[in-house]
């Protein structure tokens, strides 16, 4: 029989929740401000207020301070879970947690008002139970490569929700003062349950944020930060990559090089910001134009590069064209009346396996071939008009 002392244990669950919820703000959620850090820093603050509720009201005598604290602990829970649901993409539901907050206090209240706590005891461990049950099922249905990194947390809830669920029918069942019942489910061990479930929420949690802070300098450091599009580096990288596989695989690629028409003017006459917007847009007329299997980077300036596997210089034309169009669907630009355009050049490898340099290098030839005619149209190879 396992006895702990409930008091103790009140005042290490308000201590470790407060430690925990400051380490993890300062050190996961200053950082990352994701709405997943949001909700689970929400959840420890709430496991927190709920423990220093318990600790007053336990040690004055205020049996509503202890109902509180009930609702706040059922609150602590449901922010757990709509954490685990932001995780996986799905919507926050603020609305049950108002509710069952709310419904738990008045229950324990009503309760406590003849002198029986089973009726709120039962109220915030039923609510516990299963707002971790389905915090446990949004983080195991994930099956992805994050799973790891919640893991621990997803068998301790699973374990922790289990418990809650258990002494909730025992003490139904037994009664609060029963002593088959405070052996197995007495209030120290009820604490010290939350206070494993917090630890390993909140360490899980925390190396969950610094995967995903990792993951995205990662990125940041593969993308153009104005456009989205790859930068010249990472797109040299996986270009050559996939033109290697298009050797192999015997069939024809295309380069194409753009460039933006007359952008040194619009950023002289109607300053950088109107030139960003004009980068951007034509960054978004891309994503819209081509496949997924298509690349396309910034390689500098007003001048971007994509590489077409599977596609004839022909074939590459009618992408340049969509791109244009597309980019004049976005009307001119806004207080200038102009709208913007771009020239392109192409080289394919049908004429034999070019090297990366060399189709780069007649792409660009063929792009300037491609302005000196007037702008806002394409050209194939060494000034072939398209």
């Amino acid at each position: 029989m396992l006895q702990l002392d409930t008091m103790t244990m009140m005042v290490v669950l308000a201590a470790v929740s407060f430690a925990k919820l400051l380490i993890f703000y300062l050190d996961s959620y200053r950082r990352t401000r994701t709405d997943v850090a949001r909700w689970w820093c929400a959840s420890v603050a709430c496991f927190c207020a709920a423990s220093v509720c318990y600790t007053i009201g336990q040690a004055e005598g205020v049996s509503w301070l202890m109902s509180v604290g009930s609702g706040v602990m059922a609150v602590a829970a449901g922010c757990m879970w709509i954490g685990a649901r932001r995780m996986r993409g799905r919507p926050a539901l603020v609305w049950p947690l108002f509710v069952v907050g709310a419904l738990t206090t008045v229950v324990s209240l009503a309760g406590r008002s003849v002198g029986d706590t089973a009726p709120g005891q039962a109220a915030w461990l039923t609510a516990m139970g299963v707002a971790i049950a389905a915090a446990a099922v949004e983080l195991r249905v994930r099956h992805s490569s994050q799973w790891r990194d919640v893991r621990s947390f997803a068998i301790m809830a699973a374990l922790a929700a289990g418990y809650f669920l258990a002494r909730a029918v025992g003490v139904l069942l037994l009664g609060p003062r029963d002593p088959l019942f405070l052996s197995l489910f007495g209030n120290g061990v009820s604490f010290l349950v939350a206070i494993l479930l917090l630890v390993s929420a909140t360490s899980s949690m925390t190396a969950l944020n610094n995967a995903q802070r990792t993951a995205q300098l990662r990125e940041q450091a593969t993308l153009d930060g104005l456009t989205g599009l790859l930068n010249r580096t990472r797109f040299i990288e996986q270009a050559e990559a996939l033109l290697r596989r298009s050797r192999d695989s015997n069939t024809v690629c295309s380069v194409v090089m753009a460039d933006l028409d007359r952008f040194k003017a619009i950023n002289d006459e109607f300053g950088h910001i109107t030139g960003d917007a004009v980068l951007q847009a034509f960054g978004d007329a891309c994503r819209m134009t081509v496949r997924t299997s298509d690349l396309v980077g910034r390689y500098g300036g007003e001048e971007f590069i994509m590489l077409l596997p599977s596609s004839t210089a022909s074939e590459a034309v009618r992408v340049a064209d969509r791109i244009n169009v597309v980019l004049a669907e976005t009307g001119p630009l806004r207080g200038t009346g102009r709208m913007a355009t771009a020239s392109f050049g192409i080289a394919d490898t049908s004429g034999g396996c070019a090297g990366l340099t060399d189709l780069i290098a007649r792409a660009d030839r063929a792009l300037y071939a491609a302005k000196d005619q007037g702008r806002n149209r394409t050209m194939i190879g060494d000034g072939q008009a398209a």
